[in-house]
Parts: C-alpha cells; structure tokens; sequence
C-alpha cells in the first residue's frame, strides 16, 4: 500500500492521484528533456498528437494559452527540429494543418515503450472486476477533468 502521506485529506484516492499528477509531470520533463525540447514544446506536441482533428496555430495557441506570435515561433522551432510539420488543409487550402513527424512519434512510442509495458502490467494483475472498477473510476476522473477545463462546473454554493 502507499502511504498518502499527512497532507492527505478527502479520499485516498484523490491524493494517489494528485501525487500521480506530479510524477506524471516529472515523466514528462524527463521525456521532454530526451527529445532535446522543453516542457512547452512537448505540450504543444501532445495536443497535436491526441487532438481528434489536425489543428492549426490558431488552435494551438488556444490550447497552450500563448500569444500568436509565441506559437509561431514555437512552431518554427518544432518544424526546424523535425518534431512537426506543416500541411496545406486539403477542404481550405488556405489552412495549415500541424502534424507530428513520423519520425518523432516513433522516437516518443520508443522513449514511452518501458513505462506503457509497466502500466500493461499493472492493469495485467488485476482480475476482471477490478479492472473494470479502475476503468469506471478513471473515466469518471476523467470526465471531471474535461468538465473542470470546459469551465461547465456548477458554482459552489455558500460554505461549500
């Protein structure tokens, strides 16, 4: 069992994943820090690569919360290192698509390669039920962190 540590409060489960949160951030430094990038430009590389839809600097720049002209230059520097490219839209040709390189996706699934078996194991020693509760569980996690980003949480009321 892991110790949750005395600034634990509220659920166990809450604080294991406010401290997964942490290493999940120190993996990605540590990631960031083998493809020669910063923490930036591999954020700027993990919208691109799970966005459901190619996206352009607009969006991007939506995403990462910078100015345009900072994700121009962000971009410039991605597409120079080989990590991104640039593609005409092929509805609007007068859109840029961003794409992660071939390359890069390769070299990420290989640098990510030990941990996602580790993760596979984990989830391996767990029989069906269980599973399927860490499922529910994470995907409840999961909601109320895109329901947190889109901003559609209720107010709290008074003394709440």
């Amino acid at each position: 069992m892991v110790d949750t540590g005395p600034r634990s409060t509220g659920e166990p489960a809450t604080w294991l994943l406010r401290l997964l949160q942490s290493a999940m951030g120190d993996a990605e430094t540590a990631l960031a820090r083998r493809l020669g990038i910063g923490p930036t430009d591999l954020a700027a590389m993990t919208h691109l690569t799970f966005a459901p839809e190619p996206m352009g600097p607009r969006e991007l720049s939506g995403r990462l919360g910078i100015t345009p002209g900072a994700t121009t230059e962000l971009v410039d520097r991605l597409e120079r290192a080989g990590h991104l490219e640039r593609r005409r839209d092929t509805v609007d040709r007068r859109r840029v698509q961003l794409h992660p390189s071939a390359a890069t996706l390769e070299e990420v699934a290989g640098s990510l390669r030990p941990l996602l078996r580790a993760l596979d194991a984990v989830a391996a020693g767990l029989d069906d039920h269980d599973r399927a509760v860490v499922t529910r569980y994470l995907g409840g996690v999961l909601a109320a962190y895109e329901t947190f980003a889109a901003g559609t949480f209720p107010e709290p009321g008074p003394g709440q």
